[in-house]
């Protein structure tokens, strides 16, 4: 896989070549260049790029909530038409929505909302909120709590390791936890604190919770990073307990092979990247996706050591077993295939108490839910789900 650095590289070298960038480059702006999630988000979205005969860069804020503002604003200004990213807080996204409406420009949003913004919010025939998608982490942490709290059979001191407090995926996460948590009346959480979803303030917590506690049966780490900070501290104590993450990173993926993390939830990021540049291109060609199209859950692997070779074959080659014009709606009108699990949002649920005093769902988006959309087309998306990612 090609180092990040040589796409800052090809970038800048692009942006002295060209006075203006072609309509079709797509930017993908991400939180840093430095880990290993958004190396593998770099690889997908490069193949699809490339598949689609796009000029695919990478940017990146650094965690700067301002600076990410102004790396769009500068992008949309020399004539970028299609991006795509993760949003780094949730005020940003309706600024880099309004931006992109005015520069006529689409935008595909993945894993942080703003709740009482709805892609309709944008306007009802405008794309340049084309789509927000991400995994349905509720669920997801409420599948590998259970295995966890199964693990330690039922019973037990567990330490819960979260993320950033008020962003959606640490809601949802502390969401589907709890959900697990109230079916095992045994089970005690002793300890919960935020390691910021990174592997040093994690490992800080948990060697703070191994003082504070004499007897930690498991821990449930809110990401791949915070699960390794935390066995780091725990194997530095002498001690060796079932840890849980959620990302699939490879380093992971390694460790549940070797049996040192118990599980992990690989969400295939360099599937997310690639199906969010197809959709943000979808719409730039055309493609109109319906109401209830425009916010939706993506799938994720429940990754064990009974199926982490397969999972790890899979995406072990240089170039990845994704078709990215198959997955285009545009290209594929009547055989695409989406290539994972999609489904749509039950946006009022998702959002739940978060929705802002006042405000209403869309018109449209309302009426479709009430037609039964989410059913028609979770079953739509589930019958083009051909090639599939190994479960």
């Amino acid at each position: 896989m090609r180092n990040l650095s040589t796409y800052v590289f090809a970038t800048a070298a692009l942006l002295a070549s060209y006075s203006a960038p072609r309509a079709e480059d797509v930017l993908s702006e991400v939180s840093t260049l430095e880990n290993e999630y958004f190396n593998n988000w770099s690889q997908g979205a490069e193949q699809a790029a490339k598949a689609l005969g796009l000029n695919y860069r990478i940017l990146s804020g650094k965690g700067d909530a301002a600076k990410q503002i102004e790396i769009y604003e500068a992008q949309f200004a020399a004539g970028v038409k299609i991006t795509f990213g993760e949003n780094l807080v949730a005020a940003n996204i309706k600024p880099i929505v309004e931006m992109a409406k005015k520069a006529g420009a689409v935008h595909v949003a993945v894993w942080e909302s703003l709740p009482g913004f709805h892609p309709l919010d944008a306007g009802t025939d405008n794309y340049a909120f084309a789509t927000f998608f991400t995994p349905d982490d509720v669920d997801n942490s409420y599948r590998i709590a259970k295995l966890l709290f199964d693990k330690i059979g039922g019973k037990g001191n567990v330490v819960h390791i979260t993320g950033f407090p008020g962003v959606d995926a640490d809601i949802a996460r502390t969401a589907g936890f709890e959900k697990a948590l109230a079916e095992y009346p045994n089970i005690k959480v002793v300890g919960r604190q935020p390691g910021k979803w990174n592997q040093v303030d994690s490992r800080k917590v948990m060697e703070d919770m191994l003082v504070a506690h004499s007897k930690i049966d498991a821990v449930f780490a809110q990401n791949d990073s915070i699960a390794l900070g935390a066995m780091q501290a725990a194997e530095d104590a002498g001690i060796h307990i079932p840890i849980t993450g959620l990302d699939g990173n490879r380093e992971t993926l390694k460790l549940v092979k070797e049996g040192r993390i118990l599980a992990t939830m690989g969400f295939t990021p360099q599937w997310q990247a690639g199906f969010a540049l197809v959709r943000a291109y979808d719409a730039s060609k055309g493609f109109k996706p319906s109401p209830c199209e425009r916010m939706l859950y993506t799938g994720a692997t429940l990754i064990t050591a009974a199926n982490v070779d397969k999972y790890q074959e899979f995406l072990a080659g240089e170039k990845l077993p994704f078709d990215w014009k198959k997955m285009s709606r545009a290209l594929h009108p009547n055989d695409w295939d989406p290539q994972n699990y999609v489904w749509p949002i039950d946006v009022k649920k998702y959002w739940g108490s978060r929705i802002p005093a006042g405000y209403n769902l869309p018109k449209a988006y309302q009426e479709a839910f009430d037609a039964g959309c989410v059913a028609q087309l979770t079953a739509e998306y589930k019958d083009h789900y051909k090639q599939r990612i190994p479960e």
